[in-house]
């Protein structure tokens, strides 16, 4: 699972059932102040957010069922258990949709608003899943792919693989661990760039902000072009292909690519990055929003890797090792607590 979408707090349980209540309209008023005590934190917000979708779409779906069957269900269920039995059976469905969804599909949590080009003829449905920053998930594609989604990314693919390719369109960093099919080419659509590949493992950033396009290949060989087909070239193992969007221009070179993969892992890793795409990329894994008062600062480069560091920490090191000073500047009343918080950064 993701590290950070999936991992639950030890008291999460606790609140879950307070979640549950509270979207049953059963809730007393003791409960419902702890759940709101609670909900002040943005992420337990997003949480609560994302469980109520889950919670609404369970029932749609049990809508979606012949009618006649239900009857007949319902019929059978009371027979055999009773009313009160019944009901119980019918709210335990939704609470499971709620426990354990998140086990089997992380990214349920995060399914954005489905949307088809459906008619007559059947053709694909997409999903488009959003990882809100702060958060991280992962989930397998139809063909058996594995997908890591970093912070603030999202990923649109079909239900279904019909057709002689296999295409998703990404905007982020996704780790792709392609299911093999030589007959059936793995193509991701990243901003300005088409990414072709048969069966292998890589890393893609293409963030829509970026000025950068990186892809990382780990294993097996890809194939990178314009999105017309123009100026293809082959990426080998081992290799970074890195375009820039204002130069329309790919650099390929033989690197390390440990920096590029390590957040799959849990891991932030900087090696000579510049501030500027520091604060970027601490700003998705935190789910803050950075303002730099000096931008004398952006010539600085900075090297540090970082795992299970809290914000407050890794600016204290960021301070240590650069003049830089922070400050966490206090939300105007009456904003939306799922608003992110801003860290002013200034020079010494």
């Amino acid at each position: 699972m993701g590290t950070k979408v999936i991992k639950m707090e030890d008291n999460i349980s606790k609140y879950e059932l307070l979640l549950i209540k509270d979207l049953e309209g059963g809730l007393s008023p003791e409960g419902k102040q702890e759940l709101d005590k609670w909900l002040r934190d943005p992420h337990n917000q997003t949480l609560y957010d994302q469980q109520k979708k889950i919670w609404i779409s369970s029932g749609d779906l049990r809508k979606m069922r012949a009618l006649d069957t239900k009857k007949a269900l319902r019929k059978v269920e009371v027979q055999l258990f009773g009313r009160f039995a019944f009901h119980w059976m019918h709210t335990l469905e939704r609470v499971a949709a709620i426990l354990f969804i998140p086990l089997f599909l992380a990214a349920a949590w995060f399914f954005h608003d489905s949307y088809s080009i459906c008619n007559a003829e059947n053709r694909l449905v997409y999903n488009t899943i959003e990882i809100p920053s702060g958060t991280k998930s992962r989930l397998m594609l139809p063909d058996g792919t594995h997908v890591w989604l970093n912070a603030g990314s999202s990923l649109t693919y079909p239900v279904v693989f019909n057709g002689p390719t296999r295409n998703v369109e990404l905007d982020g960093e996704v780790f792709f661990e392609v299911t093999e099919n030589r007959n059936k080419p793995f193509i991701v659509s990243a901003g300005d760039l088409n990414i072709k590949v048969l069966g292998t493992s890589f890393n893609c950033s293409a963030y829509a902000g970026d000025k950068t396009i990186e892809t990382a290949l780990v294993e097996g060989s890809m194939e990178i072009s314009g999105k017309k087909g123009e100026n293809k070239f082959i990426l080998s193992s081992g290799q970074l292909a890195v375009y820039t969007k204002k130069q329309k221009a790919i650099y390929k070179s033989e690197t390390n690519l440990d920096k590029y993969v390590a957040w799959k892992s849990g891991k932030l890793m900087f090696r000579d990055d510049p501030m500027e795409r520091v604060i970027d990329k601490l700003g998705r894994w935190y789910g803050v929003t950075f303002r730099i008062e000096d931008t004398e600062l952006l010539k600085y480069a900075y090297s540090a890797t970082f795992s299970a560091e809290s914000l407050d920490q890794v600016l204290k090191m960021l301070s240590l090792s650069a003049p830089i000073n922070f400050e966490y500047l206090s939300k105007e009343k009456g904003n939306n607590t799922s608003e992110k918080q801003i860290i002013r950064l200034t020079k010494k």
